[in-house]
Order: C-alpha cells, then structure tokens, then sequence
C-alpha cells in the first residue's frame, strides 16, 4: 500500500508545472479572446451649436415726401395783378406770369428774372418802362424747352434776342448763354461781366451797355448759389441750411468712398442726413 502512494506522488509532482502552465496559457487565450472580441470604443465628439447669423443692417431709403404746390402773389404789370395763385412745386417765374394772364406791353421783362425757380410764399413784381422807353414796343419772350438735367437760364441786355429764355447743357457758362442768345451787341460792355462764370439753373444774365451799370436790380426773390455738390468743399458744403462741419465732413468722405452723387435721393445714405434735411437741400444743390 505504502509503495503504490510512493509511486504515484512523483506521477503528481511531475506533471503538476505543465498543469499549472496548461492551465495559465488557457486563462491567458480567455482574456485574449475576450479583449479581441471587445467591440471598438465609439469616440463621440459633442459640437458646440453654432452662432445664430445676424443679417447685417440692410440700408432701406427713406421715402422721399412729394413737395406740395406753393402759393405766390403777383403784383404789377400783368393781365391780372394783385392775386395769390397756386403753382407746382419746381415752377418758374415765367409760370407765374402766365398764369396771371401774362405781362402786359408796358412791362419791363429786362427787370424779372423769368427763369428762376420760385418758392413758396414769394412776392413776385412786374415793373413798368419808364415813361421814356414807354412807346417802345415789348419784346417778344423766346422760351426753350429744357431738356432733362439741362440748365434753363434768362438772358437779357446788349444780346441779339434780348429777354430770351435759353436751355444750355449742364456745365455751361455765361459765355454760352450769351451765344445762345444771338452773341452780343456792338453796345455791350463786356469788361462788366464775367464771361468764364459757371451758370446754375434759373440764373439771370444782363449784359450792360458800355454806358450803362454791371448791376440790374431784379424784384424777384434772390436766391442762394447753387452748390456743387460733387465739386464743392468743406467749406462751400457749410453754407447749405443745416450742414454744419460734421455733416460736411460726412459728405465729403462717402463721395470719395463711393463716388460722385447723382440725385438728391443719394444722400440718404450719408450718415446724420435725414430727409428733413434733405429736403431742404432740394433746389440748392447741382449734381453735374
């Protein structure tokens, strides 16, 4: 008895380390099959929502209001005088006349400026020749049409159509409208006037005679000079109702940022200018 147990305890020790490794390696293959099989971690990415989009301001213009008809009183030398009369907004003074019947023979048109614009509330008068030009015969008013962005100016003196109303191209000056009317007398003194002068729309042009003066006093409303509003500078910008030195400084870097304006409804996009105010620019401003 005792010798079988002697025999099989050395079988036991023998194989007891391979068992032991068996047994590891077996354990060993489980855990590596397991990590094998693992299915692959997901990788999840959280992404911030993005920013919400503000659209950028969008420059809407601001209606332009419809000027309203003015009012006006004609007084002297015409068909109907002494009346109040409603005319459209961007009316001259030759409408004016017309719609008081028109002048009468004995007015003297040299002293009315029939092409200037009028305004609201104005007092426009027709004088009468002095007795000494009272048997000379009135004469006869030439009236252009003018074409769009055409300057319509009023020509009177020593010209060969004198009391005439031209239609010149944007751009033109005093000598051009002196031409258009038939070019000089032999009695005109053109050492009074400045030939080379840059008109504006509805300006007066007299041309003196050699004994006569420079200046002819007109009984219609005098106006402010046109600007120039893509020419003019800082300065020239000020003397517009309303334009103080910011403003004009506005004005001036958007024309050079974006170029030149070319309608009143432009300058809606200078910052500070509302339509108030530019509404009061309407008639005092020239885009040529």
């Amino acid at each position: 008895m005792s010798e079988e147990r002697a025999t099989s305890t050395p079988i036991l020790e023998r194989f007891r380390v391979p068992a032991l490794l068996l047994v590891a390696a077996s354990i060993l293959a489980g855990v590596a099959l397991m990590l094998l099989s693992r299915p692959k971690p997901v990788t999840i990415t959280v992404l911030p929502p993005a920013p919400t989009p503000i659209p950028s301001a969008t420059f809407t213009p601001s209606a332009t209001p419809t000027p309203e008809p003015y009012l006006v009183y004609i007084t002297g030398a015409v068909a109907t005088p002494e009346i109040v009369i409603t005319l459209p907004y961007d009316s001259r003074v030759l409408d004016a006349l017309q719609a008081a019947g028109g002048p009468l023979s004995s007015a003297d048109l040299e002293r009315v400026n029939l092409a200037q614009r009028i305004a609201d509330g104005d007092q426009i008068h027709v004088p009468t020749r002095k007795a000494a030009d009272s048997q000379t015969p009135a004469v006869t008013v030439i009236v252009v049409t003018p074409t769009p962005g055409a300057l319509t100016v009023y020509v009177v003196g020593e010209v060969a159509r004198p009391q005439s109303m031209v239609s010149l191209p944007a751009g033109s000056r005093v000598e051009d409208a002196i031409q258009a009317a038939g070019g000089v007398t032999d009695n005109a003194d053109l050492s009074q006037i400045n030939l080379s002068q840059r008109l504006n729309d509805g300006d007066y042009v007299y041309v003196p005679p050699r004994a006569g003066t420079a200046e002819l006093l007109t009984p219609t409303p005098n106006r402010p000079p046109i600007v120039h509003i893509n020419e003019a500078t800082l300065e020239e910008l000020q003397t517009l109702p309303g334009i103080g030195p910011s403003l004009a400084q506005a004005i001036l870097d958007y024309r050079t940022e974006h170029g030149p304006f070319t309608r009143l409804e432009d300058l809606d996009a200078v910052p500070g200018l509302g339509p108030a105010k530019i509404e009061a620019l309407r008639g005092l401003i020239a885009f040529d």
